[in-house]
C-alpha cells in the first residue's frame, strides 16, 4: 500500500462541515416541503437535520458526533423507512458517513484505494488453488482497479450487486491475512463511497466547543414522541 500522506488525509473539519451541508441540501431537495413534526419520519429527520445544520453554522459540532444527538438520522439509515423517496437514502447515507467520522471518498483517495486493491489481489494470488468464485472475484477487482487507474470514478453499488466482502470464500479468507476484513474495507470505499480506512481523519473537535459530550436526558416521566 502506498504511504498515507497529510495531502491524502486532507484538510480538517471544514471539509466535513461542507460535505455534511451538501448532504443536508440534498435531503431537503428530495423531501420537499414537509411539516416539522415528530409524528412522521420525514418531519423527525428534518428536525434532526436542521439541528445539525444549526450546530455547524455555530461551529459547535465535533466530528464524529455522539449518536445521542443524531439518533433519528442514524436510525433511518438502517430502517429504510424512507427508502422509497428517490435520492433520500443516498443523501442520508452521505450525511451518516460524515457524522460517524468515517468521511467520504475524494479523488485524492483513489490512488490509495487502488493500491489497497492491488495488495489484496497480490496476496490472494499467492494462495493455493483458489475456487472458481474467488478467481471471478479477483478478476472483477482487477477490472475495478484498472478502471480507476484510467481515471474512472468511484461508482455506486447496483441494486442487486453483492459487496465484495460477501463474495470471498471461507477457504480463501483462511489463507489470507485479514482477507475478509481488508476486502470489506475496499468494498465500502469502492461501492459505498466510504473514505479508505487508512486515510480517515482523527476525531475533530469543534472550533467553538459548546455541546456536552452527550445529549441531555429527557426529564423523568417525559416520553419522546
Amino acid at each position: 500500500m502506498i504511504s498515507v500522506t497529510p495531502d491524502i488525509i486532507g484538510p480538517g473539519i471544514e471539509e466535513e462541515y461542507a460535505d455534511a451541508l451538501a448532504a443536508i441540501d440534498d435531503i431537503g431537495l428530495v423531501l420537499g416541503q414537509q411539516q416539522l413534526t415528530n409524528d412522521t419520519p420525514e418531519g423527525r429527520v428534518l428536525l434532526n437535520v436542521l439541528w445539525v445544520e444549526q450546530e455547524i453554522d455555530a461551529r459547535r459540532l465535533p466530528i464524529p458526533v455522539d449518536p445521542s444527538f443524531v439518533g433519528t438520522i442514524f436510525y433511518l439509515v438502517g430502517s429504510n423507512e424512507l427508502a422509497g423517496v428517490p435520492g433520500f437514502q443516498e443523501a442520508l447515507g452521505r450525511l451518516w458517513l460524515v457524522l460517524k467520522g468515517y468521511g467520504l471518498i475524494k479523488p485524492r483517495h483513489v490512488p490509495l484505494l487502488v493500491s489497497m486493491i492491488d495488495d489484496w489481489i497480490a496476496d490472494a494470488e499467492r494462495c493455493s488453488d483458489p475456487q472458481s468464485e474467488d478467481r471471478r472475484l479477483i478478476a472483477d477487482l482487477r477490472i475495478e482497479a484498472d478502471r480507476l487507474r484510467q481515471g474512472g470514478e468511484v461508482r455506486s453499488r447496483g441494486s442487486d450487486e453483492r459487496s465484495y466482502g460477501a463474495r470471498i470464500s471461507d477457504a480463501l479468507d483462511e489463507q489470507m491475512d485479514k482477507g475478509y476484513l481488508r476486502l470489506s474495507a475496499i468494498s465500502a470505499s469502492l461501492l459505498e463511497g466510504w473514505r479508505p480506512r487508512p486515510a480517515r481523519k482523527p476525531p475533530l473537535p469543534a472550533p467553538l466547543p459548546g455541546l456536552p459530550p452527550e445529549a441531555p436526558m429527557l426529564p423523568e416521566g417525559v416520553v419522546p414522541t
